[in-house]
């Protein structure tokens, strides 16, 4: 069988025979559905951080659904049948309106966070997720645009994209898991 190696970064993806990947991946779901899946299943997700790597800076946005409310970066499910790289520019541009190429993109880590709530019912049931997580870097202009393309229903809008050095990440009490992406990013 004839067994295709995809690079992602520091870790390997392997894509056996011909299958046409789009033919695997699934359709919408329904809320009762999403949530029967999100309690058996570890959802998994890709991630971008926006970086100015001279300034040693995150961009983040305020996010108001959970599991991961409060200062975060923009990502969101993978599908079934995508490479990490192929799921991150989808969702870099839904979630922005920014169409980047996969090249852009820069993978930093895998995290897995374990959430004891989440937006779908029964809330009180968590997630378990994993997120391939990566870097980007935008021109002033693409973070503008980024900034006011986010969705309302997953970010609070008046605080848009903001610039976060360390000490900043601090004094807001960012999640651990920004602090630690933070530290593997600017060592």
């Amino acid at each position: 069988m004839k067994v295709k190696s995809v690079s992602t970064g520091h870790f390997s993806l392997y894509v056996e025979g011909d299958m046409v990947r789009e033919q695997m991946r699934g359709g919408f779901m329904d809320d009762v559905t999403y949530a029967a899946m999100v309690d058996h299943t570890i959802i998994v997700c890709t991630d971008a951080v926006v970086v100015d790597p001279q300034r040693r800076t995150f961009f983040l946005a305020r996010r108001v659904a959970r599991p991961m409310k409060g200062l975060w970066w923009i990502g969101g499910r993978r599908r079934k049948g995508e490479t990490p790289q192929e799921a991150m520019c989808r969702n870099f541009l839904r979630e922005t309106g920014l169409s980047l190429p996969s090249e852009r993109f820069d993978l930093a880590t895998i995290m897995e966070y374990l959430w004891q709530d989440r937006e779908q019912e029964p809330s009180g049931r968590g997630s378990h997720n994993l997120a391939h997580q990566f870097t980007v870097c935008l021109t002033p202009t693409e973070l503008a645009t980024a900034a006011h393309n986010l969705d309302q229903r997953e970010y609070d809008l008046g605080l848009g994209l903001q610039e976060f050095d360390r000490a900043r990440l601090v004094t807001e009490h960012a999640h651990h898991a920004i602090l630690d992406l933070y530290d593997t990013v600017f060592p």
